[in-house]
Parts: C-alpha cells; structure tokens; sequence
C-alpha cells in the first residue's frame, strides 16, 4: 500500500504512544476553529499510517479507507472503535434549548 502525501514517520511513531496521541487529537479539535471528530481522526490516522491504524484499533484497512475518503459515516459505536487508540470515546448529550 502506498503512503499518502499526509504520511509522517516522526509523527507517526510518536502517534504510537496512547497519551501523546490523546494530547494530539484533542489539540486538534480545540476552539471555535477546531475541527470535528471525524475530521480529527481522519488528520491523525492519515499522519499515523493506515495500516499502522488498522494495527492498533483492529479496524480492517479498507474501511479506514472508506472512512478517510468519507464513503463510510460511522456510526458512534463505530466512531468509539476508532477512537480507542487515542482512549477517547464518545460521549452524546442532550441539552435543553430555549
């Protein structure tokens, strides 16, 4: 499998560690310019790697692929896979509007 533009080999050893790659997505989504999870994700498994990934959250390669070229929304339950390599996991709330 080829490697996209995106790849980085520093930072995709650093990605590696559970609590460095936490600290990076988190960053990612960060204030009012912040992107979303999917978009996060998608920023960070591209850095990362796909197959290094697939290694570490168990998802099969080609539905990471799916995902990245966003023919593939996952669900939450699947966005909490994709989420377990960083020890995230997703949290839905319902808050009252006026």
């Amino acid at each position: 499998m080829n490697r996209s533009k995106s790849y980085d080999q520093e930072l995709s050893e650093k990605l590696k560690n559970p609590h460095f790659a936490q600290a990076f997505l988190l960053t990612l989504m960060e204030g009012e310019d912040g992107l979303s999870v999917e978009e996060a994700l998608k920023h960070a498994i591209e850095r990362m790697g796909i197959k290094e990934f697939s290694e570490a959250s168990g998802i099969p390669s080609p539905n990471i692929v799916d995902f990245l070229k966003d023919r593939r929304r996952p669900k939450p339950e699947t966005l909490d896979l994709y989420l377990h390599p960083f020890h995230l996991r997703i949290k839905i709330e319902l808050e009252k509007v006026a």
